[in-house]
């Protein structure tokens, strides 16, 4: 009998996996972690809005409906690619599909203050309570922010003084070996940032970054985050939906 994926024994094995896979679906909750994209939501100021035009549709006589949506790349909750900040990174067709596909690891950061930063030393504690941050992981940092979040006007608290992440715990986070970094704020790095170190330092090694989650408060410490991007031609990023599965109480 052959050994090497092939034969009996090989389909055997693909079909536990598979029923694996499905025993885990089947006893988790789902929590979605992406906002839903339409007209109003907000986006960086000097980033084109959200909007779509219906082409056809059945209430004109038309056998379906379609529209022609119209944003920017970094539009609701999104992936950033490296080329976004790195002349000659890696577009977002390029990212590895798996670098929003693991361990989720959220770290609440909602006691920071407005234009906080999250420090290499809260980092540390947090690992000295909860264990230590591993290689392939996706960091989610609960900032809170989602609670400002809003449509239209609603959004202008949104839009302004968020906390973020540090330099140094950036770099600390690079040195692990994450896969993605997210934050439920507007960017990673804190509002009045002038220099983006936490783009160059994650996007410059090719760690994408994961930009207005949502819904954090509802996940425990660990979780496993499933997220996929669209393949956009040299796209400097894209709106992602993130998903993220947790044991069923």
């Amino acid at each position: 009998m052959k050994k090497n994926g092939h034969g009996k024994e090989g389909y055997f094995v693909k079909e536990q996996i598979i029923s694996l896979m499905q025993q885990v679906m089947d006893s988790s909750n789902i929590v979605d972690l992406s906002y839903t994209l339409e007209p109003g939501m907000p986006v960086w100021p000097t980033h084109a809005r959200f909007g779509s035009i219906v082409y056809e549709t059945y209430d004109e006589g038309a056998v379906s409906l379609h529209r022609q949506l119209s944003f920017g790349e970094h539009t609701g909750t999104h992936l950033d690619a490296p080329k976004h900040f790195i002349k000659g990174g890696a577009s977002i067709e390029e990212v590895d599909v798996r670098a929003v596909i693991g361990r989720g690891v959220r770290i609440d950061a909602s006691f920071l203050e407005p234009c906080g930063v999250y420090t290499l030393d809260m980092l540390k504690k947090f690992e000295e309570k909860n264990g230590e941050i591993q290689k392939g992981d996706v960091i989610l940092l609960h900032f809170g922010w989602e609670e400002k979040y809003g449509i239209g006007k609603a959004a202008e608290g949104f839009l302004k003084d968020w906390p973020g992440l540090g330099e140094d715990a950036a770099q600390y986070l690079l040195d692990k070996g994450v896969a993605s970094v997210g934050t439920d704020a507007l960017a990673l790095d804190p509002f009045g940032s002038e220099t983006y170190p936490c783009h160059l330092i994650l996007l410059g090694n090719g760690v994408p970054i994961i930009e207005n989650l949502t819904n954090l408060h509802k996940l425990p410490v660990f979780s496993y985050v499933v997220g996929l991007a669209n393949k956009i031609k040299d796209g400097s990023a894209s709106p992602i939906r993130v998903i993220a599965l947790t044991p069923v109480k």
